[in-house]
């Protein structure tokens, strides 16, 4: 199996970036919160942090494993196909309202 390599410098940097700040939020704010008596407030941080991050990372690697494409052309497709959807509704609510009249 072949294995995904960054194409450039750069993108690594910024996704290198993007993880220390993002790991900097999860530990720094429980930790000053905590230490000037917040800690009810930290643990029900934690617990909307785990309900509402989890579901959204299953969701990020379902569609990247579903359409096989990178990050962003695989929102591209999701998209796509979000607003035929969309487009189907409507179309098919207009008409049933304009027939049942």
């Amino acid at each position: 199996m072949k294995r995904e390599k960054f194409s450039s410098r750069l993108g690594f940097i910024l996704i290198s970036a993007g993880c220390a700040i993002g790991l900097g939020n999860v530990w720094r704010f429980p930790y000053i919160s905590g230490k000037y008596g917040g800690a009810a407030f930290v643990l029900i941080y934690l617990f909307f942090l785990a309900i509402l991050g989890l579901p959204i990372m299953v969701m990020e690697f379902a569609v990247g494993r579903a359409s096989q494409k990178s990050i962003a052309t695989s929102f591209n497709v999701l998209i796509a196909i979000l607003l035929s959807y969309f487009f189907l509704y409507v179309k098919f609510h207009l008409q049933n309202i304009f027939l049942c009249q």
